[in-house]
């Protein structure tokens, strides 16, 4: 899952560039039972541990401040032995961890934010041709949102 402008940023300094309460309410509807895998620095900018949700961290030198019911794991190959019965893998960043998964994940789910925002961290560069689009539903701006959106669904197309 990842909020992305225009200009593929995604965060700046350590924090979501972008206010979108709509964006954050698909999140969490679309997010709800399942597993989230983030690096250590998304972990620490969202600050705690979402409810309802499993938390596994990647970080390649530990993380000895992680609360007790986080699971904090220093290789991707580790994720799938430690992910909870049922729960699908959700990855949310940040864009090393993006990097480093997105040719594990079959599912995209993009919100495109309808502006170019200054940043200093970007989604990784990506082969669109390689994914198929299945969805996309505009969202205008709403009362709590900056800007006006467009969430998208993603597929990968099959390597035969």
């Amino acid at each position: 899952m990842v909020a992305l402008a225009e200009n593929d940023v995604i965060g700046h300094d350590n924090q979501i560039p972008f206010r979108l309460r709509s964006d954050l309410r698909r999140f969490k509807r679309l997010t709800m039972g399942h597993c989230l895998l983030m690096g250590r620095r998304t972990f620490e900018s969202i600050g705690r541990v979402l409810p309802g949700r499993q938390t596994v961290v990647l970080s390649r030198s530990g993380y000895a401040h992680a609360p007790p019911e986080v699971t904090v794991l220093e290789d991707v190959n580790q994720v799938a032995a430690h992910v909870e019965s049922g729960r699908q893998v959700m990855v949310v960043g940040g864009a090393q961890i993006y990097a480093l998964c997105l040719p594990y994940c079959s599912t995209l789910w993009v919100t495109r934010v309808a502006a170019r925002i200054q940043g200093d961290v970007r989604f990784p560069s990506l082969d669109w041709s390689q994914w198929r689009q299945d969805s996309a539903e505009q969202v205008p701006v709403g009362p709590q949102d900056e800007y006006a959106t467009e969430f998208q669904v993603w597929t990968r197309r099959d390597s035969q």
